[in-house]
């Protein structure tokens, strides 16, 4: 069995880690790395992660994120925030800097921030641009807990908290992240299990696809 296919089977989600062993930092910047490589519409890449390793931070964001274990006993916690509408106006700095990239000598950056925002503008059925960026994290975070698993750590995505409460902890330590500007995709909690793995269960290939 190659390496890709036995992380595959060795992801689960985690619900209670081992607190007495941590992450090398090095491995840290492994997962992240997988984050920073991933794909993104637009190439925007709208996203932001901020590691979580001190207990007070952690044990302060337990309540808001419905008493889940994995929050205090993992050894890092990476919230994936997605950038809001607002950072994506024509004087936007992030858009502006983010479109300059693949523009050669930095031209027409304004009709290239245009044609991304009439793009916006065209969203429909219920998807915004907020929607847009938050599913952008969503690719980041899957490659994230793919790149732990290959290296044999443990992880749990957790979607289940409140949103403004957490935001809310994050602007008292980080002021300069706060609502206006991001939101949150999804709480990934990584580190070493504690318990024995709980089987996987999936639909078969042939009951989830269709080929034409």
């Amino acid at each position: 069995m190659d390496k890709l296919t036995q992380a595959f089977n060795f992801r689960h989600a985690c619900k209670v880690f081992d607190e007495n062993k941590k992450i090398p930092q090095e491995e840290v910047n492994y997962i992240l790395e997988a984050g920073r490589k991933s794909p993104s519409s637009f190439g925007l890449e709208p996203w932001h992660f901020i590691v979580v390793s001190d207990n007070k931070i952690k044990a302060a964001l337990k309540p808001v994120c419905f008493e889940q274990k994995q929050i205090t006993t993992c050894s890092h916690l990476v919230i994936v925030l997605y950038r809001k509408a607002g950072q994506f106006s024509l004087q936007s700095d992030y858009l502006r800097k983010a479109v300059a990239r693949n523009l050669p000598n930095n031209t027409d950056i304004d009709s290239a921030c245009q044609y991304f925002i009439n793009y916006s503008q065209s969203l429909t059925d219920g998807h915004d641009l907020n929607h847009w960026s938050e599913l952008q994290g969503y690719i980041a975070s899957a490659n994230m807990l793919t790149a732990a698993a290959y290296l044999g750590i443990d992880s749990c995505a957790i979607g289940g908290f409140e949103h403004d409460k957490v935001i809310e902890i994050l602007e008292q330590v980080l002021p300069q992240f706060n609502r206006n500007d991001f939101g949150i995709t999804l709480c990934l909690a990584f580190g070493y299990r504690k318990n024995q793995q709980s089987e996987q269960i999936r639909w078969s290939l042939d009951e989830i696809t269709t080929f034409l």
